[in-house]
Protein backbone atom coordinates (compact mmCIF):
# COMPACT_ATOMS: atom_id res chain seq x y z
CA UNK A 1 0.00 0.00 0.00
CA UNK A 2 1.41 3.36 -1.13
CA UNK A 3 0.05 5.71 1.71
CA UNK A 4 1.54 8.65 -0.42
CA UNK A 5 -1.47 8.02 -3.33
CA UNK A 6 -5.28 8.88 -2.09
CA UNK A 7 -7.33 5.84 -2.12
CA UNK A 8 -10.23 6.07 -4.72
CA UNK A 9 -13.46 7.96 -3.67
CA UNK A 10 -16.78 5.68 -4.72
CA UNK A 11 -20.22 7.88 -5.10
CA UNK A 12 -22.62 6.17 -3.08
CA UNK A 13 -25.76 5.78 -5.76
CA UNK A 14 -28.24 3.40 -3.98
CA UNK A 15 -29.09 2.16 -0.84
CA UNK A 16 -30.37 -1.29 0.47
CA UNK A 17 -32.89 -0.56 4.05
CA UNK A 18 -33.43 -4.20 4.03
CA UNK A 19 -37.18 -2.98 5.18
CA UNK A 20 -39.14 -6.17 5.82
CA UNK A 21 -42.84 -7.10 4.67
CA UNK A 22 -45.16 -8.52 6.18
CA UNK A 23 -48.95 -10.16 5.65
CA UNK A 24 -49.56 -9.38 9.33
CA UNK A 25 -48.64 -7.03 12.22
CA UNK A 26 -45.55 -8.50 12.90
CA UNK A 27 -42.45 -7.69 10.93
CA UNK A 28 -39.02 -9.24 11.38
CA UNK A 29 -35.66 -7.95 10.94
CA UNK A 30 -32.78 -10.94 11.09
CA UNK A 31 -29.91 -10.59 12.99
CA UNK A 32 -27.57 -12.84 14.42
CA UNK A 33 -25.83 -10.90 16.90
CA UNK A 34 -27.17 -12.49 20.57
CA UNK A 35 -29.34 -10.30 20.99
CA UNK A 36 -32.64 -9.73 20.55
CA UNK A 37 -34.69 -6.52 20.57
CA UNK A 38 -38.46 -6.48 20.05
CA UNK A 39 -40.48 -3.48 19.55
CA UNK A 40 -44.54 -3.32 20.27
CA UNK A 41 -45.76 -0.01 19.05
CA UNK A 42 -48.81 1.60 19.70
CA UNK A 43 -50.10 3.66 16.56
CA UNK A 44 -52.54 5.08 18.33
CA UNK A 45 -50.87 6.48 20.96
CA UNK A 46 -48.96 9.65 19.87
CA UNK A 47 -49.00 13.02 20.87
CA UNK A 48 -50.23 14.78 18.08
CA UNK A 49 -53.46 15.58 18.56
CA UNK A 50 -53.60 15.10 21.99
CA UNK A 51 -54.65 17.28 24.54
CA UNK A 52 -52.83 16.20 27.34
CA UNK A 53 -49.61 14.45 26.57
CA UNK A 54 -48.46 14.78 29.92
CA UNK A 55 -50.89 12.31 31.15
CA UNK A 56 -49.86 10.19 27.81
CA UNK A 57 -46.60 10.15 28.69
CA UNK A 58 -46.77 9.69 32.08
CA UNK A 59 -49.15 6.33 31.69
CA UNK A 60 -46.30 4.70 29.44
CA UNK A 61 -43.29 5.74 31.57
CA UNK A 62 -45.30 4.43 34.57
CA UNK A 63 -46.78 0.94 32.39
CA UNK A 64 -43.95 -1.47 34.68
CA UNK A 65 -44.84 0.51 37.99
CA UNK A 66 -45.94 -2.44 39.62
CA UNK A 67 -49.58 -3.22 41.13
CA UNK A 68 -50.91 -4.57 44.71
CA UNK A 69 -48.44 -8.07 44.05
CA UNK A 70 -45.71 -6.85 43.14
CA UNK A 71 -43.43 -3.21 42.97
CA UNK A 72 -41.45 -1.24 40.43
CA UNK A 73 -38.51 -2.65 42.06
CA UNK A 74 -39.52 -6.15 41.78
CA UNK A 75 -40.43 -5.67 38.24
CA UNK A 76 -37.48 -4.17 37.16
CA UNK A 77 -35.00 -6.67 39.37
CA UNK A 78 -36.69 -9.80 37.12
CA UNK A 79 -35.65 -7.69 33.95
CA UNK A 80 -32.07 -7.17 34.99
CA UNK A 81 -32.07 -10.97 36.68
CA UNK A 82 -31.94 -12.53 32.94
CA UNK A 83 -30.14 -9.56 31.73
CA UNK A 84 -32.94 -7.55 29.79
CA UNK A 85 -33.57 -4.11 29.32
CA UNK A 86 -36.81 -2.09 28.57
CA UNK A 87 -36.97 1.59 27.20
CA UNK A 88 -40.51 2.87 27.26
CA UNK A 89 -41.40 5.82 24.38
CA UNK A 90 -43.83 8.11 24.02
CA UNK A 91 -43.63 10.13 20.82
CA UNK A 92 -44.83 12.31 18.84
CA UNK A 93 -47.30 9.90 16.17
CA UNK A 94 -46.85 6.67 18.36
CA UNK A 95 -46.32 5.18 22.08
CA UNK A 96 -44.13 1.84 22.72
CA UNK A 97 -42.41 -0.81 24.86
CA UNK A 98 -38.85 -1.54 23.54
CA UNK A 99 -37.11 -4.83 25.03
CA UNK A 100 -33.88 -5.55 24.88
CA UNK A 101 -32.25 -9.24 25.70
CA UNK A 102 -30.69 -12.42 24.93
CA UNK A 103 -31.97 -14.65 22.35
CA UNK A 104 -32.54 -17.63 25.50
CA UNK A 105 -33.96 -14.85 27.44
CA UNK A 106 -36.71 -12.67 25.27
CA UNK A 107 -39.75 -14.26 25.61
CA UNK A 108 -39.04 -14.76 29.71
CA UNK A 109 -39.09 -10.86 29.61
CA UNK A 110 -42.20 -10.43 27.46
CA UNK A 111 -43.79 -12.06 29.83
CA UNK A 112 -42.73 -10.10 32.58
CA UNK A 113 -43.44 -6.88 30.84
CA UNK A 114 -46.83 -8.46 29.45
CA UNK A 115 -47.76 -9.16 33.11
CA UNK A 116 -46.52 -5.80 34.37
CA UNK A 117 -48.64 -4.24 31.55
CA UNK A 118 -51.58 -5.85 31.96
CA UNK A 119 -51.89 -5.33 35.92
CA UNK A 120 -50.25 -1.99 36.11
CA UNK A 121 -52.23 0.02 38.98
CA UNK A 122 -51.00 3.53 39.18
CA UNK A 123 -50.63 3.49 42.61
CA UNK A 124 -50.67 7.17 44.05
CA UNK A 125 -47.23 6.67 45.60
CA UNK A 126 -45.33 5.82 41.61
CA UNK A 127 -47.72 9.14 40.73
CA UNK A 128 -46.60 11.86 43.31
CA UNK A 129 -42.58 10.23 43.02
CA UNK A 130 -43.24 10.79 39.49
CA UNK A 131 -45.08 14.03 39.65
CA UNK A 132 -42.62 14.63 42.11
CA UNK A 133 -39.62 14.50 39.68
CA UNK A 134 -40.98 16.03 36.68
CA UNK A 135 -41.79 19.43 38.73
CA UNK A 136 -38.10 19.16 39.93
CA UNK A 137 -37.11 19.00 35.85
CA UNK A 138 -39.95 21.41 35.26
CA UNK A 139 -38.13 23.88 37.26
CA UNK A 140 -34.53 23.51 36.44
CA UNK A 141 -35.64 23.69 32.63
CA UNK A 142 -37.72 27.31 33.65
CA UNK A 143 -34.21 28.35 34.18
CA UNK A 144 -32.05 27.63 30.63
CA UNK A 145 -32.39 30.01 28.36
CA UNK A 146 -32.09 26.69 25.46
CA UNK A 147 -35.52 26.01 26.83
CA UNK A 148 -37.50 28.61 26.96
CA UNK A 149 -36.17 29.95 23.27
CA UNK A 150 -36.88 26.65 21.85
CA UNK A 151 -40.49 26.27 23.28
CA UNK A 152 -41.15 30.37 22.55
CA UNK A 153 -39.40 29.32 19.02
CA UNK A 154 -42.50 26.64 18.43
CA UNK A 155 -45.06 28.79 19.60
CA UNK A 156 -44.07 30.89 17.34
CA UNK A 157 -43.96 29.12 14.17
CA UNK A 158 -46.89 26.98 14.92
CA UNK A 159 -49.32 29.04 17.24
CA UNK A 160 -49.58 28.33 20.71
CA UNK A 161 -52.69 25.32 20.29
CA UNK A 162 -50.14 23.37 18.17
CA UNK A 163 -49.16 20.02 19.04
CA UNK A 164 -45.43 20.61 19.08
CA UNK A 165 -46.14 23.98 21.14
CA UNK A 166 -47.23 22.17 23.72
CA UNK A 167 -46.43 24.18 27.14
CA UNK A 168 -45.79 22.06 30.25
CA UNK A 169 -46.81 23.76 33.61
CA UNK A 170 -46.81 23.34 37.77
CA UNK A 171 -50.93 23.57 37.09
CA UNK A 172 -50.93 20.10 34.34
CA UNK A 173 -48.24 18.12 36.54
CA UNK A 174 -50.39 18.52 39.76
CA UNK A 175 -53.94 18.41 38.00
CA UNK A 176 -53.09 14.82 35.71
CA UNK A 177 -55.01 12.16 37.99
CA UNK A 178 -54.64 8.36 38.35
CA UNK A 179 -57.98 8.16 36.34
CA UNK A 180 -56.43 9.97 33.37
CA UNK A 181 -53.71 7.59 33.19
CA UNK A 182 -56.14 4.41 33.27
CA UNK A 183 -58.13 6.27 30.31
CA UNK A 184 -55.26 6.40 28.09
CA UNK A 185 -53.80 2.98 28.55
CA UNK A 186 -57.25 1.74 28.29
CA UNK A 187 -58.23 3.93 25.14
CA UNK A 188 -54.72 4.59 23.49
CA UNK A 189 -52.93 1.68 23.82
CA UNK A 190 -54.76 -0.85 21.58
CA UNK A 191 -54.22 -2.61 18.17
CA UNK A 192 -49.74 -2.72 18.13
CA UNK A 193 -47.50 -4.03 15.65
CA UNK A 194 -44.22 -5.79 16.74
CA UNK A 195 -41.03 -5.06 15.06
CA UNK A 196 -38.55 -8.15 15.93
CA UNK A 197 -34.89 -8.20 15.25
CA UNK A 198 -32.91 -11.26 16.14
CA UNK A 199 -32.40 -14.62 15.21
CA UNK A 200 -34.46 -15.76 11.67
CA UNK A 201 -35.12 -18.90 14.01
CA UNK A 202 -36.62 -17.29 16.60
CA UNK A 203 -40.53 -18.44 17.22
CA UNK A 204 -42.02 -14.77 17.25
CA UNK A 205 -45.30 -15.26 16.66
CA UNK A 206 -45.43 -18.24 18.81
CA UNK A 207 -44.10 -16.36 21.95
CA UNK A 208 -46.59 -12.99 21.06
CA UNK A 209 -49.44 -14.89 21.43
CA UNK A 210 -48.52 -16.90 24.29
CA UNK A 211 -48.63 -13.80 25.98
CA UNK A 212 -52.01 -12.55 24.70
CA UNK A 213 -50.86 -10.27 21.80
CA UNK A 214 -53.18 -10.64 18.57
CA UNK A 215 -51.38 -11.76 15.41
CA UNK A 216 -53.09 -10.34 12.58
CA UNK A 217 -54.09 -8.01 9.83
CA UNK A 218 -52.19 -4.72 9.79
CA UNK A 219 -54.23 -1.91 9.65
CA UNK A 220 -51.50 0.92 9.05
CA UNK A 221 -52.70 4.07 10.78
CA UNK A 222 -52.06 7.35 8.40
CA UNK A 223 -50.59 9.76 10.95
CA UNK A 224 -51.04 13.35 9.94
CA UNK A 225 -51.33 17.24 12.02
CA UNK A 226 -52.75 19.95 12.34
CA UNK A 227 -51.33 22.75 10.03
CA UNK A 228 -48.89 24.94 11.54
CA UNK A 229 -51.00 28.47 12.34
CA UNK A 230 -48.03 31.19 12.67
CA UNK A 231 -48.87 33.53 15.65
CA UNK A 232 -47.37 36.48 13.11
CA UNK A 233 -44.73 37.43 15.27
CA UNK A 234 -41.71 38.07 13.91
CA UNK A 235 -39.63 38.53 16.96
CA UNK A 236 -39.86 38.08 20.30
CA UNK A 237 -37.49 38.67 23.35
CA UNK A 238 -37.87 36.35 26.73
CA UNK A 239 -36.12 38.21 29.27
CA UNK A 240 -34.55 36.18 31.52
CA UNK A 241 -32.85 38.04 34.75
CA UNK A 242 -29.51 36.91 36.02
CA UNK A 243 -28.65 34.25 33.11
CA UNK A 244 -24.84 34.20 32.04
CA UNK A 245 -25.88 33.75 28.24
CA UNK A 246 -28.17 33.94 25.53
CA UNK A 247 -30.46 31.46 23.38
CA UNK A 248 -31.20 32.39 19.82
CA UNK A 249 -33.22 30.39 18.03
CA UNK A 250 -34.26 31.37 14.27
CA UNK A 251 -37.21 29.29 12.25
CA UNK A 252 -39.74 28.96 9.89
CA UNK A 253 -42.29 26.65 8.24
CA UNK A 254 -40.97 23.96 5.33
CA UNK A 255 -42.47 21.52 3.05
CA UNK A 256 -42.92 18.12 4.28
CA UNK A 257 -40.91 15.15 3.19
CA UNK A 258 -43.20 14.44 0.24
CA UNK A 259 -42.61 17.68 -1.27
CA UNK A 260 -40.44 17.91 -4.81
CA UNK A 261 -38.05 20.63 -2.83
CA UNK A 262 -37.68 18.85 0.17
CA UNK A 263 -34.64 16.91 -0.80
CA UNK A 264 -33.26 20.30 -2.07
CA UNK A 265 -33.74 22.15 1.29
CA UNK A 266 -32.06 19.20 3.33
CA UNK A 267 -29.10 19.81 1.68
CA UNK A 268 -28.99 23.31 1.66
CA UNK A 269 -29.74 22.97 5.29
CA UNK A 270 -26.74 20.95 5.72
CA UNK A 271 -24.15 23.32 3.56
CA UNK A 272 -25.42 26.40 5.98
CA UNK A 273 -25.46 24.88 9.33
CA UNK A 274 -26.00 20.60 9.65
CA UNK A 275 -22.71 19.66 10.07
CA UNK A 276 -18.98 20.60 11.96
CA UNK A 277 -18.15 21.91 8.21
CA UNK A 278 -21.17 24.18 7.68
CA UNK A 279 -20.73 27.50 6.77
CA UNK A 280 -22.38 29.42 10.10
CA UNK A 281 -19.96 26.86 12.20
CA UNK A 282 -16.80 28.11 10.29
CA UNK A 283 -18.29 31.97 10.00
CA UNK A 284 -19.57 32.25 13.94
CA UNK A 285 -17.81 29.61 15.74
CA UNK A 286 -14.39 29.42 13.66
CA UNK A 287 -13.20 32.89 12.34
CA UNK A 288 -15.27 35.32 14.58
CA UNK A 289 -15.35 33.13 17.89
CA UNK A 290 -19.02 34.11 18.78
CA UNK A 291 -20.23 30.90 19.88
CA UNK A 292 -19.24 28.06 20.95
CA UNK A 293 -21.28 26.43 18.81
CA UNK A 294 -24.17 27.07 16.37
CA UNK A 295 -26.20 24.91 13.54
CA UNK A 296 -29.59 25.19 11.63
CA UNK A 297 -31.75 21.73 11.54
CA UNK A 298 -34.68 20.63 9.84
CA UNK A 299 -37.33 18.40 11.58
CA UNK A 300 -39.70 16.74 9.64
CA UNK A 301 -43.23 15.89 10.33
CA UNK A 302 -45.71 14.41 7.85
CA UNK A 303 -47.66 17.35 6.42
CA UNK A 304 -44.85 20.13 7.17
CA UNK A 305 -41.51 20.80 8.24
CA UNK A 306 -39.57 23.00 11.12
CA UNK A 307 -36.73 25.06 9.81
CA UNK A 308 -34.39 26.38 12.99
CA UNK A 309 -31.01 27.57 13.40
CA UNK A 310 -29.82 27.18 17.36
CA UNK A 311 -27.03 28.85 19.06
CA UNK A 312 -25.59 30.01 22.50
CA UNK A 313 -23.70 32.96 23.30
CA UNK A 314 -22.45 35.91 25.49
CA UNK A 315 -25.40 38.91 25.17
CA UNK A 316 -22.36 41.54 24.06
CA UNK A 317 -22.74 39.36 20.73
CA UNK A 318 -26.19 40.00 19.72
CA UNK A 319 -26.05 42.27 16.95
CA UNK A 320 -22.93 40.91 15.29
CA UNK A 321 -24.64 37.46 15.53
CA UNK A 322 -27.40 38.10 13.80
CA UNK A 323 -25.97 39.98 11.22
CA UNK A 324 -23.35 37.07 10.26
CA UNK A 325 -26.53 34.57 10.01
CA UNK A 326 -27.84 36.95 7.56
CA UNK A 327 -25.26 37.44 5.72
CA UNK A 328 -24.79 33.35 5.37
CA UNK A 329 -28.03 33.45 4.08
CA UNK A 330 -27.53 35.67 1.61
CA UNK A 331 -24.44 34.19 0.24
CA UNK A 332 -26.44 31.09 -0.67
CA UNK A 333 -28.86 33.39 -1.89
CA UNK A 334 -26.79 35.35 -4.40
CA UNK A 335 -23.89 33.11 -4.76
CA UNK A 336 -23.51 29.55 -5.88
CA UNK A 337 -21.33 27.15 -4.35
CA UNK A 338 -18.34 25.68 -5.18
CA UNK A 339 -18.22 22.49 -6.36
CA UNK A 340 -15.84 21.32 -3.65
CA UNK A 341 -17.85 22.25 -1.22
CA UNK A 342 -20.68 20.95 -2.92
CA UNK A 343 -18.94 17.73 -3.17
CA UNK A 344 -18.09 17.65 0.44
CA UNK A 345 -21.32 18.62 1.42
CA UNK A 346 -22.86 15.38 -0.27
CA UNK A 347 -20.42 12.65 0.67
CA UNK A 348 -21.05 13.78 4.31
CA UNK A 349 -25.03 13.65 3.91
CA UNK A 350 -24.76 10.39 2.26
CA UNK A 351 -22.35 8.50 4.24
CA UNK A 352 -24.51 9.69 7.53
CA UNK A 353 -27.39 8.15 5.98
CA UNK A 354 -25.75 4.92 5.07
CA UNK A 355 -24.54 4.66 8.75
CA UNK A 356 -27.72 5.19 9.98
CA UNK A 357 -28.41 1.57 8.58
CA UNK A 358 -25.44 -0.04 9.54
CA UNK A 359 -26.89 -3.03 11.61
CA UNK A 360 -30.35 -4.38 12.17
CA UNK A 361 -31.22 -2.21 15.36
CA UNK A 362 -30.34 0.71 13.37
CA UNK A 363 -32.67 -0.79 10.15
CA UNK A 364 -35.65 -1.46 12.80
CA UNK A 365 -35.03 2.16 14.17
CA UNK A 366 -35.69 3.83 10.49
CA UNK A 367 -38.31 1.29 10.07
CA UNK A 368 -40.26 2.30 12.82
CA UNK A 369 -39.40 6.05 11.33
CA UNK A 370 -40.72 5.04 8.32
CA UNK A 371 -44.08 3.53 9.73
CA UNK A 372 -44.74 6.73 11.51
CA UNK A 373 -43.84 8.99 8.83
CA UNK A 374 -46.25 7.12 6.23
CA UNK A 375 -43.06 7.04 4.00
CA UNK A 376 -42.47 4.23 1.67
CA UNK A 377 -39.51 1.60 0.95
CA UNK A 378 -38.26 3.45 -2.07
CA UNK A 379 -38.41 6.55 -0.11
CA UNK A 380 -34.45 6.64 0.70
CA UNK A 381 -33.72 5.57 -2.65
CA UNK A 382 -34.81 8.72 -3.80
CA UNK A 383 -33.11 10.60 -1.55
CA UNK A 384 -30.00 8.45 -2.65
CA UNK A 385 -31.02 9.51 -6.01
CA UNK A 386 -31.67 13.07 -5.47
CA UNK A 387 -28.82 14.03 -3.85
CA UNK A 388 -26.27 12.78 -6.32
CA UNK A 389 -28.15 15.37 -8.96
CA UNK A 390 -28.92 18.39 -6.96
CA UNK A 391 -26.59 21.02 -8.41
CA UNK A 392 -25.40 24.09 -6.89
CA UNK A 393 -28.43 26.03 -9.21
CA UNK A 394 -30.72 24.11 -7.31
CA UNK A 395 -29.88 24.98 -4.84
CA UNK A 396 -29.50 28.79 -5.45
CA UNK A 397 -32.67 28.72 -6.68
CA UNK A 398 -33.92 27.10 -3.84
CA UNK A 399 -32.62 29.50 -0.96
CA UNK A 400 -34.18 32.50 -2.95
CA UNK A 401 -37.29 30.54 -3.23
CA UNK A 402 -37.57 29.75 0.71
CA UNK A 403 -35.09 32.61 2.14
CA UNK A 404 -37.28 35.32 1.11
CA UNK A 405 -36.84 38.59 3.24
CA UNK A 406 -38.60 38.40 6.84
CA UNK A 407 -39.52 34.55 6.43
CA UNK A 408 -37.74 33.72 9.74
CA UNK A 409 -38.94 34.16 12.97
CA UNK A 410 -36.59 35.56 15.85
CA UNK A 411 -37.03 34.18 19.32
CA UNK A 412 -34.53 35.43 21.59
CA UNK A 413 -33.98 34.00 25.54
CA UNK A 414 -31.31 36.11 27.94
CA UNK A 415 -31.21 39.15 29.23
Amino acid sequence: MNRSIAPDIKPILSIDTRFPDSTNNLFRINSEEGVSKLEIVFPSAGQAGISNKFALGMAVNLLLSGNANKSAADIANEIDALGGYVFKSADYYSSGITIYGLNENISKILEIVKNAFDTVDYSENEIEIYKRNRLSELNINLQKTSFLAGRGINQMLCGVEHSISFKLTEEIINSTSREDLLTAKNTLFQSPYFIFTGSASAPVQEMLESNGFTIGEFNETLHKDEVPISENVKEQMILKEGSTQNSLRMGCVFPERSHPDYFKLSLLNLVLGGYFGSRLMKNIREDKGLTYGIQSSITPYNNFSLFKISCEYNAQFNDELRTEIGNEIARLKNELIGDEELTVAKNYFLGVLLRSFDGAFQISEKFKGAMDSNIDKSYYNSYFKAINTISADDLLKTANNYFKENTLSYCLAGV
